[in-house]
């Protein structure tokens, strides 16, 4: 493999690691990631908005053209892309950087893509996945499953929210470059590796990012004040925003892929997943008028 790389790509490979379907390389000079490539059509456009951005201001980390003059490789049957990671990919991205980040990606995706938000399709059809895995699945952890239907519960909660929203869309709903999951700490490896990306409202990312800083006992009140402060949310987007912290993303992960960079006890005090619920409310209802969960907001 290190042969082929070295020819496919022209760079001199010092050495070489598989990290699951992937290969982290390293030469004399940067770091590269060679990244298992399953959709060509869903990276076309992250391709070139990424090289179009990186022209006047660092984006994001750049895809490397091979010999042909092309993007993509096949390497043992296998299609991958190469991307340079620099040699500071485990620095932290601190959230000022992030929102420079939304900003820049907000400003190229205006005019070129058409969003329409499906949260509550996607949502509905998770709930539904679960719930028919463990009527056909026997789990064995006891502690487990009272934890699974209550984190369920709070998927309904968010699921009805969605549908029960009167306020439609706008044009002023920032759209940006967003990641699946955000993570803590917040390295550059995983928030600037373009093959992470997806198109979605700014307000997702902020959402899953408060979220971790709170499983991780992180001040989450005073990033969240900041960004609201900033921002003019549009009802709807504050309302995403809010609902998005409400859906439990980071449980789910753990229940369906046993694998997380949350430990499992940071779920177990519902109650204080519950208060988080309620002060992230109270703080977002500051900035602007939002529906509520009545039964959550008027705990005493």
């Amino acid at each position: 493999m290190r042969n082929l790389i070295n020819y496919i790509y022209n760079i001199d490979v010092i050495k070489i690691t598989k990290v699951n379907n992937d290969y982290f390389i390293k030469t004399n000079a940067d770091c590269f990631i060679l990244k298992k490539v399953d959709n060509i059509n869903n990276l076309q456009f992250v391709i070139k908005a990424a090289n179009s951005i990186n022209e006047y201001s660092f984006f994001s980390y750049k895809f490397i053209i091979n010999i042909y003059n092309e993007f993509f490789s096949k390497l043992n049957d296998e299609l991958y892309t190469l991307i340079n990671i620099n040699n500071d990919y485990n620095n932290k991205v601190d959230f000022i950087e992030m929102l420079n980040f939304y900003n820049k990606s907000n400003l190229y995706l205006i005019n070129k893509i058409k969003y329409k938000n499906n949260w509550d399709i996607l949502w509905e059809s998770k709930i539904d996945y679960l719930i028919n895995y463990i009527r056909n699945n026997k789990i064995d952890n006891k502690n487990l499953m009272p934890l699974f239907w209550y984190y369920i519960g709070m998927c309904e909660n968010a699921l009805l929210y969605i549908r029960n929203i009167n306020v439609p869309s706008s044009n002023n709903e920032k759209i940006a470059f967003c990641h699946r999951r955000i993570y803590e700490p917040n390295i550059k490896l995983n928030f600037y590796n373009p093959t992470n990306f997806i198109v979605d409202l700014e307000v997702r990312d902020v959402a899953e990012y408060i979220k971790v800083l709170f499983l991780n006992n992180k001040d989450y009140i005073e990033e969240l004040n900041y960004y609201l402060k900033i921002n003019k949310l549009t009802t709807y987007s504050a309302s995403m925003l809010y609902a998005r912290i409400i859906y439990p993303s980071y449980f789910l992960d753990y229940f369906e892929n046993k694998v997380s960079n949350i430990k499992l006890d940071s779920f177990f005090e519902t109650k204080n997943y519950e208060l988080f619920i309620k002060k992230t409310y109270e703080l977002i209802n500051s900035y602007v008028k939002i529906p509520s969960i009545e039964w959550i907001i008027d705990q005493r």
